[in-house]
């Protein structure tokens, strides 16, 4: 059907929730909504939930708060890599809890760092959930729990160093 993301493992879940259906086994039915996926590159992409222009088209650009940074794996820093496209992008409400709309991280790992995301989103994780949440160090996921610059500031994105 239109507008139903098109992955294996999606179409693997709605085949079990029909058999369980059809074996009277559950009434549940598979929620396309914030399905998670990534583009296997050399530089991976991964996104859960809405698009910053999906939100905004949705909610309105006021009602719409995008947190993002550029960051820099260790991996890079030891080998003096460019890192410029490591990037991350927190879509949320504005207004308070600030509840996470999508998440879009390009670099290392995007598929992993997606993944153990998107269970937040489902549940319907806030800003301030996520950024009190204690990051593994030094991991690219880390960074999703340090974002602290939003768009609407004005302030440079990139990500300086540990901290």
């Amino acid at each position: 059907r239109a507008g139903r993301p098109e992955l294996t493992p999606t179409a693997i879940m709605a085949g079990r929730l029909l058999a369980q259906r059809l074996f009277g086994q559950s009434m549940a039915l598979m929620d396309y909504d914030n399905v998670p996926t990534t583009v296997f590159t050399p530089l991976e992409y991964g996104c859960v939930g809405l698009s910053e222009e999906e939100a905004v088209a949705h909610h309105g650009q006021e009602r719409v708060e995008i947190y993002h940074a550029h960051y820099k794996p260790l991996e890079f820093t030891v080998a003096e890599r460019d890192a410029s496209q490591c990037y991350i992008k927190m879509v949320c409400l504005r207004e308070p809890p600030q509840r996470v709309l999508g998440l879009h991280f390009l670099g290392r790992g995007a598929g992993e760092v997606t993944q153990g995301f998107a269970l937040a989103i489902r549940c319907g994780a806030s800003y301030a959930q996520v950024t009190r949440t204690v990051g593994i160090h030094p991991t690219c996921a880390e960074e999703v729990v340090r974002l602290r610059i939003s768009k609407r500031s004005g302030l440079d994105p990139t990500v300086t160093g540990c901290g």
